[in-house]
């Protein structure tokens, strides 16, 4: 996988998790809702950045990041 790509992901699961709070801390969405935005969006977050960190710039293959 590119880093290119999975900075892609990386920056939209930190943009659903920063914008749920962002909406909690404005009243605008209620507390369930920011809840289940931040519970899926957060172990996407950790897999991404785990890729990011190992994904060599050139190659195609998702790198192993272990268990």
């Amino acid at each position: 996988m590119k880093r290119k790509t999975v900075s892609l992901g990386l920056a939209a699961s930190a943009t659903v998790i920063v914008a749920a709070s962002a909406a909690l801390a404005a009243s605008l969405i209620p507390l369930w809702a920011a809840e289940t935005a931040i519970v899926i969006a957060f172990p996407a977050l950790v897999i991404f950045l785990g890729l990011w960190w190992r994904a060599p710039g050139g190659e195609e293959d998702i790198p192993f990041i272990g268990y």
